[in-house]
């Protein structure tokens, strides 16, 4: 009997062995009757409060351990659900539900979190409909809490290969990470929060696997998964068990080579040099960065410090940040990205406004130049860290000159206020922008006479590229980085840019991605900014390179038909 095979999304590397384990959490289907039992309204509240607060502390501990271990991605997931389980509106239906229908409180919970999701699954925007399922994941912790039901990691007595239909955050973090071999899901895509944590957490995984793994998967079946390729080995015989124990080893044996090579430079085998730094939100990330010989930060995020209050901070509180973490790099340079919000990343101090597609809409550097009180104090907070680190600033989403013009005009008038003031900043500060949109990428020429560096989030302008929401489970599989579209913007950024002496770096996914660096060296690009915990082996893939090999290998690319003909390439010279 031959094995079957499932090609489904590689979501997280690593190699995982063992038997299934087949997670299927009941549907909600809340009491919308009184209870003819003995009730008590204030009975009822007191058992909410108390739920919630088991619920927040349990997400607390989730953040928490994630940023503990320099994980700011995923800890943000918590913070934001966190933010709706305390949502107003919500806890406002709860308690209606309590007290105008005498619902009991777990009732009362899946009532008022069913129809809120069902609300914003029928607006049809994609944002929404992820809040929804974010919606419901936090619902199933407060009625675990309310109810005693065990979570999945209290189902899991032994290490197992999880899989289900799809998996809540909650329920993933419930797992202890000894026990959870690895995660297999129907549905999913790539940046959906189950895949984002399992490559943080280090957990092999593929995803998008669809209804024939429900079909052929009962739980104790054994399973092997290569979360590199997207393959899952339906019990695998004894030749192609051997081979995936023997790639596991090889790649913890690989793990120990890299953690050996942290000062080695970061040049090609022909001596072409490319800078390798990190992406970071936080201190400790930045110290992570630095641990393992990052030449700065190439993507300073700064959502962080806005998203974990209720109140914008103050110029004072950005500043500290900046002083922190330029403290930890000793010297290197570290370039910030002004506030990013809109699209899917909203502000409990600022609320958005609500758009038909939000990814089109107000976000970026768009809110920025209209919100000057927003966008000033960041400025003038930078200018203020450059005055003993070196700073760069980067303006995100940016799609026009025009844009440039508008910034450099706020960027002056917080100059001319810190010298009317007496304080002391950068008086040169290179400023660059993001190329995120197909229109920057097309004018590049025209904005490298304007700016001093580009830096590629190769996430949006993918999305962009190819009208794909990247989020949207639907369209996943159109989610190409690779696609000769997008190589072909990247392309012409680079060559723009040199062409006025200015570099270029990539600090999306794509950057972080060993497969992709040859290719993105023969594009053109100068720098290489992703997580820390990425960057030994993008180094190792640097030094593994010949420029001039990485130059013919991307003028094949540019001219394949499609993103599958370029990862055929990319095969040939791993």
């Amino acid at each position: 009997m031959s094995t079957l095979i499932l090609h489904g999304l590689a979501a997280a590397p690593g190699v995982a062995i063992g038997t299934a384990l087949v997670y299927q959490p009941a549907e909600a289907s809340p009491a919308s009757t009184p209870s003819t039992k003995p009730f008590s309204v204030a009975q009822e509240q007191v058992r909410l409060g108390k739920a919630l607060a088991q619920a927040d502390a349990s997400l607390g501990e989730h953040e928490a351990r994630l940023r503990q271990t320099n994980k700011a991605e995923e800890a943000d997931i918590f913070a934001a659900h966190r933010m709706l389980l305390h949502d107003p509106s919500l806890r406002e239906m709860i308690d209606q539900a309590i007290t105008e229908h005498s619902l009991p409180a777990p009732d009362a919970v899946l009532l008022a979190a069913n129809a809120q999701a069902e609300l914003l699954e029928e607006i049809g925007d994609d944002y929404l409909r992820a809040r929804a399922v974010d919606l419901r994941d936090v619902a199933r912790l407060l009625e675990r809490a309310l109810t005693g039901t065990k979570s999945l990691g209290e189902q899991l007595s032994e290490p197992a290969v999880i899989v289900a239909r799809d998996l809540g955050p909650s329920d993933l973090m419930s797992v202890p990470q000894e026990r959870l071999l690895g995660l297999v899901l129907a549905g999913g895509g790539l940046t959906a929060h189950a895949s984002i944590l399992a490559r943080g957490l280090g957990i092999p995984a593929v995803v998008g696997l669809g209804e024939t793994l429900l079909h052929n998967v009962p739980t104790g079946t054994m399973l092997a998964l290569d979360g590199a390729t997207g393959q899952v080995y339906v019990t695998p015989n004894a030749t192609e068990l051997a081979t995936l124990r023997a790639q596991a080893t090889a790649l913890r044996e690989q793990e120990a080579t890299l953690r050996e090579a942290v000062s080695l430079p970061t040049v090609t085998s022909d001596g072409h040099a490319i800078a390798l730094v990190a992406n970071a939100s936080t201190v400790a990330e930045a110290s992570a960065a630095h641990a393992w010989g990052a030449a700065g930060i190439g993507l300073l995020r700064t959502e962080l410090l806005f998203l974990e209050r209720s109140t914008l901070p103050n110029e004072t509180e950005q500043l500290a940040l900046y002083t922190a973490i330029a403290a930890e790099l000793s010297g290197l340079p570290i370039t910030v990205r002004t506030l990013d919000v809109g699209g899917d990343k909203h502000l409990p101090a600022f609320p958005l406004p609500h758009e038909d597609n939000p990814f089109l809409g107000w976000r970026g550097v768009r809110i920025g130049l209209s919100e000057p009180d927003l966008l000033l104090p960041q400025l003038r907070a930078l200018l203020r860290a450059g005055a003993n680190a070196t700073i760069r600033i980067m303006l995100p989403m940016i799609s026009t000159v025009s844009e440039v013009h508008q910034a450099r005009v706020l960027l002056d008038r917080a100059r001319r206020e810190l010298d009317a003031e007496g304080r002391a900043y950068a008086q040169q500060v290179e400023l660059g922008v993001m190329i995120e949109v197909p229109s920057a990428a097309l004018t590049a020429d025209a904005l490298a006479r304007e700016v001093d560096f580009f830096s590629i989030g190769t996430n949006d302008l993918t999305q962009y590229t190819l009208a794909c929401d990247r989020g949207n489970q639907r369209v996943a599989t159109l989610y190409q980085p690779l696609h000769p579209s997008v190589l072909q913007l990247i392309a012409m950024t680079c060559t723009a840019a040199h062409r006025h002496g200015r570099h270029v770096a990539v600090c999306g996914e794509l950057g972080g991605d060993p497969k992709a660096t040859a290719l993105l060296i023969g594009l053109g690009v100068d720098e290489l900014s992703c997580s820390p915990g990425s960057i030994p082996h993008v180094r190792a893939a640097i030094r593994a390179t010949s420029y001039a090999t990485a130059q013919i290998l991307a003028r094949q690319a540019l001219e394949a038909p499609d993103a599958a003909a370029v990862q055929a390439l990319l095969k040939t010279v791993a």
